[in-house]
C-alpha cells in the first residue's frame, strides 16, 4: 500500500472515512468504528458448508470490495498507513474521534513528536519565523522565546507535543521555542 506523505492527502482520506463510516460510530468514544457491510458480508461467506457456494460467494464479495475500493466508496489502510495519516495530521486540533481504532484520549500509538527538515523559513516579524517542512507542513512561531540562529533550509527540526495545545520545536539543536501548525 501507498503511504500518506503528504499532509493535505492524510486530512483528505481523514475526511472520506468519515464520509463512508457511520457517523455514530465514528464519534463515539466506547466503541470501535463500525465495519463496512461489504466486509461483514465477505466474512460470512466462511459460514457456508458447501465449498463451490463458499467459494462464489468469497469470489463476489471480493469483486464487490474491489470495486467500492476502486470508485473510493472503501478506503482500506493498514497500521503502517494510519501511522503516516497520524503523522501528516500532527499539529492540528481535531475532534477525539475512533476513526483509526484507537482508545481515544489514551491512544498509545498517538504521535507525540516528529522530525523533519526545515524547507523554507521567513521572518514574519522581530524573532518571529514561519517554517516550511519537507513533509508540507507549515508552522509559525508563537511566544517570546528568540532563535539564536535563523532556521535555514536543510536545518533539522524536531517538534514535540507539549502541555495541552502547545508544541515545541528544536531547530538544528537550539532551544525550543513554541509553534503552532497553520498549514
Amino acid at each position: 500500500m501507498k503511504h500518506f506523505k503528504n499532509s493535505k492527502l492524510s486530512l483528505a482520506i481523514l475526511i472520506s472515512l468519515a464520509v463512508f463510516t457511520s457517523p455514530a460510530a465514528v464519534l463515539a468514544k466506547d466503541e470501535a468504528p463500525k465495519r463496512s457491510a461489504l466486509l461483514d458480508e465477505l466474512i460470512e461467506c466462511r459460514k457456508m458448508t458447501d465449498s463451490t457456494e463458499k467459494l462464489a460467494c468469497y469470489d463476489e464479495k471480493v469483486d464487490q470490495i474491489d470495486l467500492a475500493q476502486r470508485n473510493n466508496e472503501l478506503i482500506v489502510a493498514d497500521k503502517t498507513d494510519i501511522q503516516e495519516a497520524r503523522k501528516g495530521l500532527f499539529g492540528f486540533s481535531l475532534p477525539k474521534i475512533r476513526l483509526f481504532g484507537g482508545s481515544g484520549d489514551n491512544d498509545n500509538d498517538d504521535i507525540k513528536e516528529i522530525e523533519s527538515v526545515v524547507t523554507s523559513a521567513r521572518q514574519i516579524g522581530y524573532g518571529t519565523w514561519i517554517i516550511g517542512l519537507e513533509d508540507g507542513s507549515t508552522w509559525q512561531q508563537v511566544g517570546d522565546r528568540k532563535l539564536v540562529l535563523s532556521p535555514k533550509s536543510g536545518n533539522k527540526v524536531r517538534i514535540k507535543k507539549g502541555a495541552v495545545t502547545n508544541y515545541w520545536a528544536n531547530i538544528n539543536g537550539q532551544r525550543a521555542i513554541s509553534v503552532k501548525r497553520i498549514e
